[in-house]
């Protein structure tokens, strides 16, 4: 076998001393290495001399984790389930090819070669990702083969930490497995509930990706298929990285990453077949990474209005906002994962039904973002509002209320999708938290606009229920008895639930519910009550909350903050892309 350190060592690679040194990324058709290139100054005395003389050492590491990783079986099993439950949420790893990739690895020969370790690290911390969806309804022991999940979850990390500070080691620049195995890295810490370090995880991969070069990627003809799918999934990979890091700036209220437009000069442009049994509707068929064009259509739509941190909430440019999303976004969605969708291909692609819901989470979640400062608006503020805005105020309440209610019922069904059993998925656990604690505060709202029965309730389109406070604190109870279950195996759902429960307690102890003078509340909303009295273990005599017209509107900004917040490449088709219409889906309606 060549030698370990092959064309990607740096000692190789007469550039990397000088990337290094002043930081140049080394594909560039534009800087000055591309100037020094294009003389032919190679710099063949200017090698990495940081890095002469250190292979022997660190291959010798690498020889000792490779003896530490996993038994063969336990990871066949995580790699297995990986590719059959897992990987449709993000798709940063094209299935056949890797698992053709990950058995030719197995009979690899030492010395390996750096792409070869790299390789392994994305093995391990696959595995490491995977276990933290054990047990499972298809998987019931905490056991694979014998070894405890936790021990193979620590193992395959800690191993995996070893080889990629090797591979950082041989190879500065990188590649685009790297990019990936950052990322696994990444979702294994938002299982964990530590949506911080998850952000920090997309940090890191956003430069890897830059490092490696894989937003330059362009169509080559007369490429194998290998290289044509490489360069498919590096788009790909940047795609899902846009998404994860547009998702995480709204919802953390952090600034992006990645520009706006890199998602433009990148979007996939291969359709590849589905995995279906009917081969001659795959032509047919809705392209699983639809839904991920869709999340990153999402985040670049609202992306476009930028931060809002240092003015106060206009609820003119919010029913602005909205109105544009429902006439611009709205449309651009396929039939089978419009709000009203064509369940055709459901039987047949049974991971669709989970994208459509992660789709419609993300959506309402949005809906819920862009009205949420509202909750903020100080009463002085409000009173100070000409009529009108006052009275749209009022109207954007209740379709944040609806939009949060639609959230949870998307989270409900997802998490029913994953047999309503234990899981650390955060989409589940984060959203049920955030919608949860949006209602409360709405319910806490004096002159909230409930129980108008003539009123019929629209959201996004959507003909909705009407809205009372009855079904907006049942739905609040569901999602804390679902917090309240996943905290046995997520810190995330227990910190979640923990605070919902102080949320509650704090507005009812604060002598906001039914005084003695006010009328009774509804039967049907003192039944609600005391089954979430209940829940949470509270005296009987604080349900009575629930159906009070006396809350005091100017504890609801000191309420909110006060809580923490076989041929692999045989199925390749070309296809021509719009980034407003993902792909041309005639057939899927």
């Amino acid at each position: 076998m060549a030698s370990p350190l092959g064309a990607q060592n740096g000692p190789s690679n007469p550039h990397s001393a000088l990337a290094k040194s002043f930081g140049y990324f080394e594909d560039s058709d534009s800087n000055t290495m591309a100037l020094l290139k294009k003389w032919d100054l190679h710099g063949e005395g200017d090698a990495d001399e940081s890095s002469l003389g250190m292979s022997t050492a660190v291959l010798e590491t690498v020889k000792q984790d490779l003896d530490r990783i996993p038994p063969r079986p336990v990871l066949d099993f995580l790699m297995q389930y990986f590719v059959d439950e897992l990987n449709w949420m993000k798709q940063i790893i094209h299935a056949p090819s890797f698992l053709t990739q990950y058995q030719q690895w197995w009979v690899k020969e030492w010395p390996l070669s750096v792409g070869d370790i790299e390789f392994a690290t994305l093995i391990l911390r696959i595995g490491a990702y995977a276990a933290q969806f054990l047990p499972s309804p298809s998987h019931t022991l905490d056991r694979i083969r014998g070894r405890s999940l936790s021990d193979i979850r620590d193992t395959c990390s800690d191993v995996g930490d070893g080889l990629a500070a090797a591979c950082l080691s041989l190879d500065w620049k990188g590649s685009l497995v790297r990019v990936q195995h950052i990322l696994f890295v990444a979702f294994r810490f938002s299982c964990e509930g530590r949506t911080d370090k998850f952000w920090e995880g997309i940090a890191s991969a956003c430069r890897a990706a830059q490092k490696a070069g894989i937003h330059t990627v362009a169509p080559v003809s007369g490429e194998d298929g290998a290289r044509v799918l490489e360069k498919e999934m590096r788009r790909r990979t940047l795609c899902s990285l846009y998404i994860l890091d547009s998702h995480l700036a709204r919802q953390l209220d952090r600034v992006p990453f990645l520009p706006e437009n890199l998602i433009l000069e990148t979007l996939p442009r291969l359709r590849l077949a589905p995995d279906i049994s009917d081969l001659s509707a795959t032509a047919s068929a809705p392209e699983t990474f639809t839904e991920r064009l869709m999340q990153a259509q999402l985040g670049r739509f609202w992306r476009r209005f930028g931060s809002r941190r240092n003015s106060p909430y206009d609820p003119t440019h919010g029913e602005q906002r909205y109105e544009r999303f429902c006439a611009e976004y709205l449309p651009t969605l396929p039939p089978t994962f419009a709000l009203e969708p064509d369940r055709t291909w459901d039987g047949q692609l049974p991971k669709l039904p989970m994208q459509r819901q992660l789709l419609y989470i993300s959506i309402f979640d949005s809906v819920c973002w862009n009205f949420r400062p509202l909750l903020l608006l100080k009463p002085d503020h409000v009173s100070s509002l000409p009529p009108y805005k006052q009275v749209l105020l009022q109207s954007q309440k209740k379709r944040l209320a609806l939009a949060a209610l639609q959230e949870l019922d998307a989270v409900s069904a997802l998490h029913s999708m994953f047999g309503g059993s234990h899981t650390r998925f955060s989409a589940i656990i984060f959203n049920t938290f955030e919608a949860a604690v949006l209602l409360l505060i709405l319910c806490a709202q004096k002159d909230f606009p409930f129980d108008q029965g003539d009123d019929e309730a629209h959201i996004l389109g959507l003909q909705a229920a009407t809205l009372t406070r009855k079904r907006a604190m049942q739905a609040v109870e569901k999602a804390l008895g679902r917090l309240q279950m996943l905290a046995e195996v997520s810190d995330m759902a227990a910190s979640g639930a923990q605070v919902v429960t102080q949320l509650f307690v704090k507005a009812t102890r604060t002598g906001q519910f039914l005084g003695p003078d006010t009328p009774a509340g509804s039967s049907q909303s003192s039944s609600s009550t005391g089954t979430f009295s209940n829940l949470l273990g509270l005296d009987d005599g604080l349900g009575a909350w629930m159906s009070s017209d006396d809350w005091n509107q100017t504890l609801m900004p000191d309420l909110l903050s006060t809580i923490v917040r076989d041929d692999s490449y045989s199925a390749l088709q070309f296809s021509s892309m719009d980034f407003s219409t993902p792909w041309n889906i005639t057939g899927s309606s």
